[in-house]
């Protein structure tokens, strides 16, 4: 009979692979803030607490200045705007990784399996998420989604009221980022689930009146979402946000994945998993497993974006039905798989806590410095001017030209936060600006059919955008003066 670790060794080895697993996360997301939407977020949030108030109406752009903003991230806005005031980029960087951290974890106590296979599989979740690990709102509302996701067992056994805790969550969640509606489709999904479960197999289901009360708490959690200073407006946004067709377009992360590009194959590793390791299980799973899996599945193979959403719900079944197949296909391995579960030779205690503290420290250590490396202000400024017009900027505040504004539309961001005396023509704000708008700003710098009587319709009498946009080939064409470029940025003036 093999020998197994006593009781208080399993826990003990459990914990510190937690704790390492806990590290490893942070090494993976601390990394430079260098968001095209940080910027702006930034100059809301500083505008909010100078203000005392926040920002409803647009105070930011030529093309939508003074007309209302539902501006869905107000408190997001305030804990970044109020944490680079205390810590600079370095304490943007421990955020995003911070986040990531609790996010990751709470899926990874929600696994049933050893917890070395649990490490793996929440490090594969990781690389999906990666792409989505940025300084910026979203932040909270990924979170937010791993907080509800890790909530639903306890719901669904009644250890704690939905009443309780639906309508509180949806209430923060709608202040700091607009993403509550992913909060939505996991409960819809959750609660359909539960329904298809109840009518297939109605004695090993939840009962229709736990069923009942969860969809109550998800209306009064609807509901909730209104507590916020936009109000009932902030129930318009998921609509108006999809509703944008420029997005898919435009804006990579609204875009289908690409499986060419390294960062976004992760997603479909995890995919072919979970797929192939249900193809080889053997346990039965439930529609209430299943269908948020198959929703944020699709979702994500329509916008990358959603990849997280996806690897935070996909982590749990992944690592249970993964584990089981390892276990069906390799049975002639089962001693090794006894010690990859961590069944093998008791190693003597005061060994293996040395091994253990040695190997947390180190790993502490390198999160500790790769935070401090990546958010380091020379090396933030220097990543800085190499992505956004830098250069330029401290050209225009030596020599700040006249009239209106036209702009790259991932530099918006960054110029209303550098320059907040020049309104943009545009920045990341899409459910502001809305289709039409953003259609014109594609016209313009196309230099696409009417793109001159575009510029004419805002009076704009300069011009920073990219050197290679088909543009400044235009510009040039038509007689605009040059008086900056380099190789990230030229300004073009009106003759």
């Amino acid at each position: 009979m093999p020998a197994t670790l006593p009781l208080n060794d399993e826990r003990s080895a459990a914990r510190w692979v937690a704790v390492v697993v806990g590290v490893l996360i942070f090494l993976m997301a601390a990394r430079t803030p260098l968001d095209s939407d940080l910027w702006w977020h930034l100059r809301a949030g500083e505008e909010t607490l100078q203000s005392g108030k926040p920002v409803l109406t647009d105070i930011f752009s030529l093309t939508r200045y003074g007309t209302p903003w539902i501006n869905h991230s107000w408190l997001g806005q305030v804990i970044l705007a109020g944490l680079y005031r205390l810590g600079g980029y370095s304490a943007l960087t421990v955020l995003v990784a911070g986040m990531a951290v609790l996010s990751l974890m709470l899926v990874y106590r929600q696994m049933s399996a050893p917890p070395l296979w649990r490490a793996f599989v929440v490090i594969l979740a990781g690389l999906v998420c990666a792409p989505l690990w940025t300084a910026r709102p979203q932040l909270f509302s990924l979170a937010l989604f791993a907080v509800l996701f890790a909530l639903l067992p306890a719901l669904r056994a009644g250890r704690l009221s939905p009443f309780f805790v639906l309508p509180p969550l949806f209430a923060v969640w709608s202040n700091l980022h607009g993403g509550y509606a992913l909060g939505f489709l996991l409960l819809g999904a959750v609660i359909a689930g539960q329904a298809v479960d109840r009518w297939l197999f109605p004695e090993r289901a939840c009962s229709w009146q736990s069923i009942a009360r969860l969809a109550g708490a998800g209306g009064l959690a609807f509901l909730a979402v209104a507590l916020n200073p936009n109000g009932i407006a902030m129930w318009k946004i998921p609509f108006q946000t999809v509703g944008v067709q420029v997005l898919q377009q435009a804006i990579p992360e609204w875009a289908s994945p690409d499986f060419h590009d390294l960062t976004q194959q992760p997603f479909l590793w995890m995919l072919a998993g979970i797929l192939l390791a249900l193809g080889i299980s053997r346990q039965r799973r439930t529609a209430e497993e299943m269908l948020p899996v198959l929703l944020f599945t699709a979702l994500a193979l329509m916008a990358r974006r959603n990849f997280a959403p996806f690897a935070l719900t996909a982590a749990p079944l992944l690592a249970s039905t993964g584990w089981e197949a390892l276990q069906n296909v390799f049975t002639p391995l089962s001693p090794a798989l006894k010690r990859f579960s961590g069944e093998s030779r008791p190693m003597r205690a005061k060994f293996r806590k040395i091994i253990n503290l040695v190997s947390v420290a180190v790993l502490g250590f390198a999160a500790f410095l790769k935070a401090g490396l990546v958010s380091h202000p020379a090396l933030v400024e220097s990543l800085i001017r190499q992505h956004y017009p830098a250069d330029a900027v401290a050209w225009i505040q030596t020599h700040p030209p006249q009239g209106n504004l036209f702009n790259e539309y991932a530099w918006g961001g960054y110029l209303l936060w550098r320059l907040p005396e020049h309104p943009v023509f545009v920045d990341g704000r899409t459910d502001l600006y809305g289709d039409s708008l953003l259609k014109e700003w594609l016209t313009i710098i196309n230099a696409e059919e009417g793109w001159q009587s575009a510029l004419e319709k805002w009076h704009i009498q300069w011009v920073l955008i990219a050197p290679d946009a088909p543009l400044a080939r235009a510009l040039k064409q038509a007689g605009w003066q040059t008086v900056y470029a380099d190789e990230v940025a030229v300004i073009f003036e009106k003759p």
